[in-house]
């Protein structure tokens, strides 16, 4: 990441009734060889605040042009889950 900038600060949206989604650049995925299907592997740090994300095959295969319809799958009836507030 030479030329662009290594800070952004994004919102989180509603994804669905029980998650919230972060847009990341697409210029920085791209020049780390990440392409949408792709599987990363993310960690959460308490002790420090954060949320890492580390890519989770070290033979990255190259980005594809057009990405995968995926079917959204329902969510489990499950009681204990409440959708997240309006914010």
């Amino acid at each position: 990441m030479s030329d662009m900038a290594r800070k952004s600060t994004r919102k989180l949206f509603l994804f669905g009734r029980y998650s919230l989604a972060l847009l990341l650049p697409k210029k920085w995925l791209r020049e780390l060889g990440v392409g949408p299907g792709q599987p990363v592997d993310l960690e959460y740090d308490r002790a420090r605040g954060r949320i890492v994300m580390r890519l989770s095959d070290k033979t990255r295969p190259a980005p594809t042009t057009q990405p995968k319809k995926a079917a959204i799958p329902k969510p489990p009836e499950d009681p204990d889950l409440q959708p997240i507030p309006e914010l």
